[in-house]
């Protein structure tokens, strides 16, 4: 009887519980949790994701594991040999940094009388969807007789295991090159597989190197420098995930366009703005002063000239206290007609800015009917190249008659330029009613020309 009552006390204690439990909403506005839309009904709350957001459990597009792990899982772990990270928004497959080593190679390469020191830098093994191959080129012994040296382009190729030559990367640079510079380059290397990964042999860096050499000559020459590897083994890998572009691409040069997109395969490319300082080309509107990063330093030193900037402009200037030695040659010049006495001065080293041959002539004598002896033309050369040229038309009618010819040089196409010059003469005269032309040769032996206020 007693257990009877007790169960029916019971029953009644249960219903009056649930009889007053409390409802969990009254209204919508009662339900919230972030990132989900409430709504109650009949006094409960009814939650639906809200589209869009990371947090609602719902990996959707636009989300990663790296913008939103809540929802699409965490990038962590292994895929095969790689390692999964974030890069900026994406999980990606990466070498293990534990398995990377970086690569150094630097070799002296010679080109014309110049030498070049050729540096690389590149991880082992490579991943081609983030690896760059690095170069640095610099000029560390320059031939007095090369100018305008330049880098045109870098070919990287390798060869694969059934001996097949594969190109690598190609770059097209035109960056100039002098003594104290250095070109910097960063290869995107592409290969022609399909596979994740592969090993490569016989690497090898060739450099094409332009250059002007002598003094008359503006036709570049081009050699192939071959930078090899012989005893590096070049594994590489490829990632199935194509890796965002880095978060800066700047390379704080004014003179180039940073540009990162699908096609640059997302890696930086630097391309040269036209017309701006900075873009590797010397423009018709710079020099060394204006814009020595493009066109090199204004430097420059001889043994009497330097060069300088000078309102804006890279000069060829003079020395202080330089020696100039004065030249006194004497031409006593017996022909079968008649006889000249001449005198050549000049000093050396001739500043051809404002110092001139000095020519004094003298007729001595003559034979009976010479008449009307003229020095018509004088030509001052340097082998068959023709320095300086006169056209006094000066006429020594009679014996003892003298007369002298001031002769300009112009400007050289080198600050100091040492020249062995000869004087070409051509004369005439008449004999009875026939005039007659000639012509001799007087050496002047070496002399050393300056031009200051030549441009660089």
């Amino acid at each position: 009887m007693k257990a009877k009552y007790f169960f029916l006390f019971f029953l009644i204690a249960l219903l009056i519980t649930f009889g007053c439990k409390k409802a969990e909403c009254e209204s919508s506005a009662d339900c919230v949790k972030p990132h989900f839309a409430g709504t109650c009904i009949n006094g409960i709350c009814a939650y639906d994701p809200i589209p869009n957001e990371c947090g609602n459990l719902k990996c959707e597009s636009g989300e990663t594991k790296c913008s939103c792990p809540e929802d699409c899982g965490i990038c962590a772990g292994t895929s095969g040999p790689f390692e999964l990270i974030c890069l900026q928004d994406k999980c990606v497959e990466v070498i293990p940094a534990s398995m990377i080593e970086p690569a150094l190679s630097t070799q002296e390469l010679s080109a014309g009388g110049d030498k070049l020191r050729v540096t690389t830098t590149f991880n082992q093994p490579f991943n081609l969807r983030m690896d760059l191959f690095n170069v640095k080129i610099s000029l560390t012994s320059a031939s007095p007789n090369n100018a305008d040296r330049k880098i045109s382009k870098l070919t990287l190729i390798g060869t694969t295991k059934d001996k097949q030559v594969v190109p690598l990367s190609e770059l097209d640079l035109n960056r100039p090159l002098w003594p104290g510079s250095e070109v910097d380059a960063e290869l995107i290397l592409a290969l022609p597989f399909s596979m994740a990964s592969g090993t490569l042999t016989s690497i090898e860096l060739q450099v094409t190197y332009d250059y002007l050499t002598g003094t008359t000559t503006k036709i570049p020459k081009s050699i192939v420098l071959r930078n090899k590897y012989p005893r590096i083994t070049f594994d590489w890998v490829m990632p199935s995930t194509p890796y965002p572009c880095p978060e800066s691409c700047d390379d704080n040069n004014p003179g180039t366009a940073d540009v990162c997109d699908a096609s640059t395969n997302f890696f930086c490319k630097h391309i040269p703005v036209p017309g701006a300082c900075g873009n590797y080309i010397c423009e018709a509107n710079e020099n060394p002063c204006t814009c020595p990063s493009d066109c090199g330093p204004c430097l420059g030193d001889t043994t009497y000239t330097f060069y300088g900037c000078s309102m804006n402009k890279c000069i060829a200037q003079l020395k202080p206290g330089i020696s100039q030695a004065q030249q006194s040659l004497f031409d006593d010049m017996k022909m079968s007609k008649f006889h000249l006495q001449n005198n050549y001065e000049f000093l050396n080293p001739l500043d051809v800015s404002k110092d001139k041959l000095k020519l004094s002539f003298s007729l001595y004598n003559k034979q009976p009917g010479v008449s009307d002896f003229k020095i018509e033309t004088i030509r001052l050369f340097e082998g068959i190249n023709e320095i300086a040229a006169a056209t006094p038309n000066l006429a020594l009618p009679e014996i003892d008659s003298t007369g002298n010819v001031e002769l300009s040089v112009p400007l050289q196409s080198m600050p100091e330029m040492t020249k062995t010059l000869a004087l070409k003469i051509w004369y005439e005269y008449k004999e009875g009613d026939a005039t007659k032309k000639a012509s001799y040769t007087k050496s002047l032996g070496k002399v050393t020309l300056l031009s200051p206020g030549l441009e660089k």
